[in-house]
């Protein structure tokens, strides 16, 4: 049996994900997709930073705030640690067995 932490730390990563895919495919795709971007933009997860870049060279070419470019890319950091901890949090629990 899981934690209450571990069960609430995975609900977090969940909803912060959720908010991170929807900020990416609405604001940055979009933004990418009027400039001229192909296809495949937003569904490859390894490239996520890459269209960060994109999309912050868009932002800076016509003159925009670039706040949100930094909240997305803040919140993609947060979402990678946050993953990289529930997943060891996860292993610890297999290994060390509460009673």
């Amino acid at each position: 049996m899981y934690s209450r932490q571990l069960i609430g730390v995975s609900l977090l990563l969940a909803a912060s994900l959720a908010v991170q895919l929807g900020l990416h495919w609405f604001g940055v795709c979009r933004a990418l997709y009027k400039h001229g971007a192909k296809f495949p933009t937003g569904l490859l997860v390894w490239r996520w930073f890459k269209e960060l870049r994109g999309y912050r060279d868009v932002l800076a070419a016509r003159g925009d705030d670039l706040a949100p470019y930094y909240i997305i890319f803040i919140l993609t950091w947060f979402n990678l640690l946050l993953g990289f901890v529930v997943v060891v949090r996860a292993l610890w629990e297999r290994t060390h067995l509460l009673h």
